[in-house]
């Protein structure tokens, strides 16, 4: 059996200003007294990097003299010279540090393979002149290879060493390596078994996903921190709860997280099913699997995850939504989710593609979801652009000042040769006019210059503050615009922490350096400001003093809350949901209320009705987030967003700017449970709906993507279930009514609402021939009835079977679907008609039960 190939890549996370004493001094006396090392170069132990991506240059720094030194650490790749990294460190006597600095890794060919080649230079910062101190060979430079990871999707796992064995029975091995290979990609991944876990999420963006294995995480605030910033950010998480001490999901998750843990037990036998979730359109035959040696079952209550797979009715695999990324939470053993590679299977040829063992069939879908790329930007920086310079522009002449300086010269002419020409000294008019001229002239520079300089030095941004649940930290990205009417020598600086690298376009050839001084503190050197408008993107992770959050409940008006946090209340407040958006009123208190009148259309994204040029610059951001096609996930749970003002993010350009922008504030929202007996109404975007398989067990029709959150068009009939989720903080509720919005274009003919009422089908309303928007009430109470899982099921069958002529003409009507589809036995006489539920919303109106729903 081929050995697995992987990649056994270790990963530091800086000691910041911990200096290890040299054993005595003697050791040193035949070395130089100063050394520098860049950790993890290829002859030492590679690391892994991604291009055109941030990243931590680690570096081993060695004074053996008996005083202490300061130096500054440079380093830069071979594609640009010109442009430097660096730390100015301060080293006690006869001491050795290990410590880092941030580098922007160049887009690179991969081509002459997957090092990139770096140097250094070593300065002293205590010399005026920035001595040079040589290598032990005496050169200049200190050269170092990177390692450069060229393909994506690439995984990293927290474990030990033994992870790395290639071993047949290395069980997590085993696992990781079946999972990716199921999906097609190489069998090497990273294992992160340094001592020092990465304390900045930069150092983990090279990975789209991280597997958790051991609990060295446990009680490190500071790799907790970076974990979590990186998970928000758009990373796949997978924590093994049988490798992990429960108490990490707490410190991950914060408040957020509301299970426990009942036990550990071994099971030897295991029968793996597929949960009842969301949808039950799937059904599979589960396999039972027996063992003589027990597989470990971590049985948790709970969790606030979403079941995917569980065991004798314990979950075993759930997921959760985090900011822009996602939690995979596993509780059985490694060896319950693979299977022995049958002897009459062959490896694969390519040694990259081979396994000891092969994904069993719930693997596999896990994998699928958990291995796949990272989601694109929510917000890409194209859209903001336009709205981020519109807060800076030139002041342009008014038409009055220029046409009455023209018409005041023409007067003066006028008045200057009928003058002269009573005074009979008309030859005089040439000069005097031209004087005239001149002067006119002046004022008009005059008029330009003053308009020019009327905006002054400006810092604009638009920022998208994204608070993380549970949690005193946000997540910050944006773009920044500077305008400088004459150029400034200020320095850039970074003091907040983040990433941010400053347009450099002309200044290509002159060297510039990106000095890092503390954690999360930076400035460059060598880089003046041009004159003009320049712009910039960054993010940023951060922990603030009061955490930004909104709780909110329901009444019988709809949704009642309240927002706190450093921010200031804000204005133009929606809420948005996966589903739809609604207005909210958003008072000074915080307190805001979203009534049923406030429900937003499909295309509309503020209250306003007549809307201000700010009001239309928001609406075109809020379009591009909430209506991203490649984004159809988000948000995933309610968000109240807000605009506020614009956030100090620390990032410094200089004294005197006037600062310009605005800030989209988005919250995930907490929703609370009303008191028992509270009549409530639930607004349709807090209503998400799912495929179900129709009661008579036959799969539903293609009409609603829940995938892709739209209906499909049509030309034929088609009947489908759906399950409508109640938001589970209101459970057990007692329905009393409901309404349906509907909205339909095209010939549709025929539409029905059917329900289930003690088990049968009934229907519920029908409508011949809709046109447009349409509305169904239902007030059959017992025909409202929620299932264990919070569940109303409705029926909606659309399209006319008796009336083919509807959508297809005669010609067309005898033949099959799939002939009409098929490229060969298109009719070109056959005309086909095309109808489609554009839109459909359910609202209701219910009261809670007296007994809440328990863990």
């Amino acid at each position: 059996m081929a050995l697995l190939t992987i990649s056994i890549l270790p990963l530091t996370s800086p000691a910041w200003g911990q200096p290890i004493p040299v054993r005595s001094t003697s050791d040193t006396t035949s070395k130089p007294d100063f050394q520098y090392k860049v950790v993890g170069s290829s002859n030492t132990g590679p690391y892994t990097y991604a291009p055109e991506t941030w990243g931590d240059l680690r570096i081993n720094l060695v004074n053996a003299r008996s005083e202490s030194r300061e130096v500054l650490c440079t380093t830069y790749f071979d594609q640009d010279p010109s442009l430097q990294y660096g730390r100015q460190v301060w080293l006690p006597k006869q001491s050795i540090l290990r410590t880092s600095h941030p580098i922007l890794v160049p887009k690179c060919d991969p081509a002459p393979g997957r090092n990139l080649n770096l140097r250094s230079l070593i300065l002293d910062a205590s010399e005026s002149n920035e001595v040079m101190i040589r290598n032990e060979s005496g050169q200049r430079f200190h050269d170092a290879a990177i390692l450069v990871a060229q393909a994506g999707r690439n995984t990293a796992v927290f474990g030990d060493s033994a992870i790395a064995s290639t071993e047949p029975g290395n069980e997590i091995a085993d696992l990781i390596v079946a999972g990716r290979v199921g999906q097609q990609l190489t069998n090497r991944f990273t294992i992160l078994n340094d001592p020092f876990l990465p304390a900045d999420e930069s150092v983990l963006k090279t990975f789209d996903h991280l597997i958790l294995a051991d609990g060295r995480i446990t009680d490190d605030f500071a790799a907790t921190t970076a974990l979590r910033a990186w998970l928000h950010a758009g990373g796949n998480l997978w924590v093994m709860l049988d490798q992990v001490d429960p108490v990490v999901l707490k410190r991950l998750l914060g408040d957020d997280f509301s299970g426990h843990v009942v036990d550990r037990v071994g099971l030897t036998s295991v029968r793996i099913d597929k949960a009842s979730a969301l949808t039950d359109t799937e059904m599979t035959e589960a396999e039972t699997v027996d063992y003589d040696d027990p597989v470990d079952l971590v049985r948790i209550v709970n969790p606030s995850f979403t079941a995917s797979y569980s065991v004798n009715g314990w979950p075993v695999a759930m997921t959760k939504a985090c900011g822009d990324g996602k939690l995979l939470l596993t509780t059985l053993g490694a060896r319950a989710w693979v299977r022995p590679r049958p002897e009459s299977m062959e490896q694969p040829t390519d040694p990259l593609k081979t396994s000891n063992v092969i994904a069993a069939s719930p693997l596999t879908t896990i994998a699928r979801d958990f291995f796949s790329p990272r989601n694109p930007p929510l917000l890409p920086l194209n859209t903001i652009e336009p709205q981020v310079r519109e807060y800076i522009g030139y002041t342009i002449p008014s038409w009055g000042a220029i046409v009455g300086t023209l018409l005041g010269f023409s007067l003066c002419i006028l008045a200057l040769g009928t003058w002269l020409n009573l005074s009979g000294r008309l030859e005089h008019v040439s000069w005097m006019g031209s004087i005239l001229a001149i002067i006119v002239s002046a004022g008009l520079i005059m008029i330009g210059r003053t308009s020019r300089q009327a905006i002054p030095p400006t810092l604009a941004s638009v920022q998208f503050i994204q608070g993380i649940r549970g949690t005193d930290e946000i997540r910050t990205e944006g773009l920044l615009s500077i305008f400088q009417p004459e150029g400034s020598q200020a320095t850039i600086e970074v003091t907040n922490g983040g990433r941010m690298i400053p347009d450099m376009t002309g200044l290509e050839g002159t060297s510039r350096r990106m000095i890092t001084t503390d954690l999360g503190t930076c400035h460059w050197e060598n880089l003046p400001q041009a004159a003009g408008l320049r712009s910039t993107s960054f993010t940023q992770s951060q922990t603030v003093i009061d955490r930004l959050q909104a709780h909110a409940t329901f009444n019988s008006n709809g949704v009642v809350g309240k927002y706190s946090g450093q921010l200031p209340v804000g204005s133009d407040a929606i809420l948005a949901t996966r589903n739809g958006r609604m207005g909210v009123a958003l008072k000074a208190d915080g307190t805001f209320i979203g009534r049923a009148e406030d429900i937003f259309e499909r295309d509309q994204f503020l209250s306003a009705g007549l809307l201000s040029d700010e009001q239309n610059r928001r609406r075109r951001t809020l379009e591009s987030l909430l209506t991203n096609p490649k984004r159809k996930d988000y948000p995933d749970r309610p968000q109240l967003m807000f605009w506020s003002e614009p956030w100090d993010n620390g990032f410094r350009f200089g004294e005197g700017l006037a600062r310009r922008g605005t800030s989209l504030v988005a919250l995930p929202l907490v929703l609370e449970r009303p008191a028992s007996g509270t009549e409530i109404f639930i607004p349709s975007p807090f209503l998400n709906y799912f495929n179900r398989r129709n009661p008579d067990g036959s799969l539903p029709s293609t009409m609603w993507d829940a995938t892709r959150n739209e209906w499909q068009e049509r030309s034929t009939p088609g009947l489908s279930w759906l399950n409508f989720m109640i938001p589970r903080e209101l459970l057990p509720l007692t329905l009393r009514r409901a309404r349906i919005d509907l909205k339909v274009a095209g010939p549709v003919g025929r539409v029905e609402i059917f329900g289930l009422k003690d088990g049968s089908v009934i229907s519920l309303k029908t409508v011949m021939d809709p046109v447009g928007s349409l509305s169904i009430e239902i007030s059959d109470a017992d025909s409202l009835t929620l299932d264990d899982e919070g569940r109303l099921s409705l029926g909606l069958s659309a399209g006319d079977p008796n009336r083919p002529e509807l959508t297809h003409s005669a010609a067309d009507q005898n033949r099959t679907d799939e002939q009409r589809l098929a490229p060969t036995q298109i009719n070109q006489s056959a005309k086909v008609n095309y109808w489609r539920i554009e839109s459909l919303a359910l609202q209701l109106w219910a009261s809670t039960a007296k007994t809440p729903l328990t863990d």
